[in-house]
């Protein structure tokens, strides 16, 4: 939803004059084109749903070409349709502002994703790297919803018929302006409020004697502030939450890095990284991923063991400290592995409880 928001704002802060309503309307629907990789996981499940999602179709590049492509297409089909006339200087300025509008509403939709902690391949097919900036999390109402009022504004309210001068604009137009330079001033708000609490963080960690810490805050639920910290360290891996309008110290739990260290579960890690599955969600989960490895007790398989795979870069206090999801591998006692792995879901309901939880954790009650 925000995607579709944000590409028809900007849409209709770039090109109102010369396409009128249409485009704050054609700009959310190509502002969401990226997000159509989704349909891999409705297909092949959640490993090609974390290979694909925000990967090609979010490549910056890519973008810009099947934007402008688009944008051309819905000149072209209204053109045809005779829904536009006028001398041919005014027809290039149209066919220019479509091609503009698609650009721009696919090309600033892995811009926003940037900002999240899920991770964006900018640069694909040329790179799998995922870049990702822990400032947002995925729904933010106070980023969305002054988007959603300029975006409503825009889609209803009618241009006037006579001709426009060149630099005129409108109340709707100057709204998506000013809307375009909050959610800029917000990002940036929340962006500094991440790495506030890395710095605090590393700051209470070292008082503590254990400097040896590579500190990521990572954010939650529907706000920046309320900050879910990660301190990674050779032995054990920290979780903490906090908030910069929370003074108290962070309150630290501790997880072994890998539960199991003997060279049986050294083993049977490497033989799920092995696979294709366990090379994707390491790869997905930018190698924060925690091991558990377990002996399997089935009867059917003597000697074997299960391993428990989690990306710890999202959770929440409780039964999901370690992380919402992950996979969990079969291996015979030669660690092979036995058929798919299993999906790993520890994401609680969302309920009022959770919510209070939130709330109670930003104000440091």
């Amino acid at each position: 939803m925000t995607q579709i928001l944000f590409g028809g704002v900007v849409a209709q802060a770039g090109y109102r004059r010369i396409l009128g309503r249409r485009a704050t309307i054609a700009g959310g629907i190509l502002g969401s084109v990226p997000d159509l990789d989704v349909v891999a996981g409705w297909i092949g499940g959640p490993v090609l749903a974390w290979q694909q999602h925000r990967g090609i179709s979010h490549a910056v590049p890519v973008a810009l070409v099947y934007g402008a492509a688009l944008g051309w297409l819905i000149w072209r089909l209204g053109r045809a349709g005779g829904g536009y006339g006028g001398a041919p200087q005014i027809d290039r300025e149209r066919r220019q502002a479509w091609m503009g509008l698609g650009a721009l509403a696919c090309a600033t939709h892995p811009l926003i994703d940037l900002f999240t902690a899920y991770g964006t391949q900018l640069l694909a097919p040329f790179s799998t790297v995922r870049f990702a900036v822990n400032a947002m999390p995925i729904i933010d109402p106070l980023y969305s919803l002054p988007l959603l009022a300029v975006f409503l504004w825009g889609a209803l309210a009618k241009m006037p018929e006579v001709p426009l001068p060149l630099r005129f604009t409108d109340r709707p137009q100057r709204a998506a302006r000013l809307a375009l330079s909050y959610v800029l001033l917000y990002t940036l708000m929340a962006w500094g409020a991440g790495l506030h609490m890395e710095d605090r963080a590393r700051r209470e960690l070292a008082a503590a004697g254990l400097p040896q810490a590579a500190v990521a805050a990572y954010p939650t639920l529907l706000q920046p502030f309320w900050r879910r910290l990660v301190a990674d360290r050779p032995d054990e891996i920290l979780v903490g939450f906090a908030s910069p309008f929370d003074a108290r110290p962070i309150r630290w739990q501790p997880f072994a890095r890998q539960e199991r260290q003997d060279a049986g579960a050294a083993a049977a890690v490497a033989a799920v990284l092995a696979t294709e599955p366990g090379r994707v969600f390491h790869w997905f989960a930018m190698d924060k991923l925690h091991w558990t490895v377990l002996a399997d007790a089935a009867a059917d398989n003597p000697g074997g063991h299960v391993v428990e795979a989690r990306d710890y870069r999202y959770g929440l206090p409780g039964d999901s400290a370690l992380g919402f999801w992950g996979l969990r591998f079969r291996l015979d006692a030669q660690h092979r592995p036995l058929g798919a792995p299993e999906r790993l879901s520890e994401r609680p309901p969302p309920d009022a409880g959770g919510f209070r939880q939130m709330w109670d954790g930003l104000l440091g009650r």
